[in-house]
C-alpha cells in the first residue's frame, strides 16, 4: 500500500517516489493523526481504497462520528456509524478471538478501521466508564497480538494522548503518520525523535505528513496525492465493501468449522 510520495524528491527533482508498506504480518497496525483540515480523513479513505482494491485486506469500519465524508458507505454491512460502531468493534474482536482460540491460520488479512477514536471513547465514557474500558481493552489486545494472526487496526485520531490507549499499546503501531503542523509534545506522543521541535518544512498543507515506519532509519516526509473525485472513490470503496463477507457471517463460518476463512 502506498502511504504517500517522498516529499523531498518531489520538491527537489519532481520525482514521484512512492513510500510503501506491506500489510500482511508486516505493518498491520497504522496510526493516522492530525487536526481538522490536515487532510487526515481524505488520506485515510485513499488508504482504505488501496487495501480493498489491491486485496491486501478486508476492511471493517467503525465510524462513530458519521461524517458526510463516509455517507456513501451507509447501509454497507462492513460499515457502522453512530452507536452501531460499538458493535462493529465487538464483532471484529469476536472474530479475532475465535480465530486465535481455535488456532486458525488464515492467509486473509483483516483490518478494523476506527474513525475518530477519541470521539468514540469520549462518548463511551459519557455512557458508562466500563464501556470505554471495554473498547480500550479490545483494541489494545488486537494491537498487542493481532499482527501474527493477520489482524490489524487502523486508528484515526487528532491527538495520540496516552489516556486513549491501554498501557503499552500505543507502541504497537508499526506505521505512524502525522498530518499537519503539530506541537513538540505531539511529536513525542507519536514516537518521533525528541529533537524534532516542529515539522521540518515549517508549514504543512493538507495532505502533507511525517511518516515513521518500522524498519526504516528515519522519519519520512510524504505527500498524499490530491484526490480529484472523492465521490467516485467513495462509491468504489462502497462496492468493494459490499463484496466482502460481513463479520457475523465470518463468525458463523468459524463456529461451524467451515474453514479456512478466506
Amino acid at each position: 500500500m502506498i502511504i504517500g510520495y517522498d516529499a523531498e524528491l518531489k520538491k527537489k527533482y519532481q520525482i514521484k517516489m512512492p513510500v510503501c508498506i506491506t500489510l500482511p504480518k508486516k505493518t498491520s497496525h497504522i496510526l493516522v493523526a492530525g487536526k481538522s483540515g490536515s487532510g487526515k480523513s481524505l488520506s485515510a479513505r485513499w488508504y482504505l481504497y488501496q487495501m480493498l482494491h489491491d486485496r491486501e485486506s478486508r476492511v471493517y469500519i467503525a465510524d462513530y462520528k458519521a461524517g458526510e465524508e463516509y455517507e456513501a458507505l451507509e447501509g454497507s454491512p462492513s460499515y457502522a456509524s453512530g452507536e452501531d460502531a460499538f458493535q462493529m468493534v465487538r464483532d471484529f474482536y469476536g472474530l479475532f478471538q475465535e480465530i486465535r482460540r481455535k488456532r486458525i491460520r488464515t492467509s486473509q488479512h483483516y483490518t478494523l478501521f476506527i474513525e475518530e477514536w477519541f470521539g468514540l471513547l469520549t462518548y463511551a465514557e459519557g455512557r458508562d466508564k466500563k464501556l470505554k474500558a471495554e473498547l480500550m481493552s479490545m483494541v489494545g489486545e488486537i494491537l498487542a497480538v493481532g499482527r501474527g494472526l493477520n489482524f490489524g487496526v487502523m486508528l484515526c485520531v487528532q491527538r495520540a494522548d496516552s489516556q486513549h490507549f491501554s498501557a503499552g499499546t500505543r507502541d504497537q503501531f508499526q506505521v505512524v503518520i502525522c498530518f499537519g503542523r503539530c506541537s513538540a509534545e505531539q511529536f513525542r506522543m507519536l514516537g518521533f525523535s525528541s529533537e524534532l521541535e516542529e515539522n521540518p518544512t515549517g508549514r504543512y498543507q493538507a495532505g502533507q505528513a511525517l511518516a515513521l515506519i518500522d524498519g526504516q532509519d528515519a522519519v519520512r516526509e510524504i505527500l498524499v496525492p490530491y484526490i480529484t473525485n472523492e465521490e467516485v472513490m467513495c462509491r468504489k470503496i462502497r462496492n468493494m465493501l459490499d463484496e466482502q463477507p460481513d463479520l457475523p457471517s465470518l463468525l458463523r463460518a468459524v463456529a461451524e468449522r467451515r474453514m479456512p476463512v478466506e
